[in-house]
């Protein structure tokens, strides 16, 4: 009963740390991972003009889908944030794994359609999705106050994946992929198409963005 709530609160691998005993604040592990950063678009607009329970549904609707495909692929949810989601694909863990985030970046696009098909037929609201990939070593760990902990990643390569989201609404894309997943997987997926060089906020190098066509 333990791994099954801790699995549902904080994740299949964050509930194995736990659980193993790994509860210290402050400890925590380097790993190289693929940063996967998901929001739902306009769900400003939607909380205003839907009443509570609606929402809810909502959210719980679509949070299916995209966790679904993320674990199916062997990637870890390790929290929600209002409409949004993080999640990582640990690259020690899952083979391939920049190639894998980026073709289920595409598999979940084809599943918010079919179930818009399906929400649309039944009268409900429908929404879609921005995502952001980037990838990067980052600390996986126990962070924050001494009687409240979270189970999470921190680090450049996230607050770079966040910039990364924050470009979707201005390339008008759904999808935006860092050079640092594409990379030279860009020759062997053609559907990986550059979108130009930008600069980030808050990010010194110049970064490459790339989307799925």
């Amino acid at each position: 009963m333990a791994e099954d709530i801790t699995a549902a609160y904080l994740g299949k691998d964050a509930s194995r740390r736990v659980l193993s005993g790994d509860i210290t604040r402050g400890s925590s592990e380097t790993i190289s991972a693929v940063i996967w950063y998901f929001d739902l678009q306009g769900f400003t607009k939607l909380s205003e003009a839907l009443p509570g329970d609606s929402i809810i549904e909502l959210l719980n609707d679509y949070f299916a889908e995209a966790v679904d495909v993320v674990e199916r692929n062997g990637g870890n949810v390790l929290k929600f944030m209002g409409d949004g989601m993080l999640a990582i694909f640990d690259i020690n863990q899952v083979p391939d794994a920049r190639r894998v985030a980026i073709y289920a970046a595409a598999e979940l696009r084809d599943t918010f359609e079919e179930l818009n098909q399906r929400r649309q037929a039944d009268g409900l609201p429908t929404t879609g999705f921005t995502l952001s990939l980037h990838a990067g070593d980052v600390l996986y760990g126990n962070i924050g106050g001494r009687s409240r902990l979270d189970f999470t990643v921190v680090g450049p390569a996230v607050n770079t994946t966040s910039r990364i989201l924050g470009m979707c609404s201005a390339l008008d894309q759904n999808i935006v992929v860092s050079d640092k997943v594409a990379g030279d997987l860009v020759g062997s997926i053609p559907s990986l198409v550059s979108l130009g060089q930008y600069r980030l906020r808050g990010v010194a190098e110049k970064q490459e963005l790339f989307t799925i066509d």
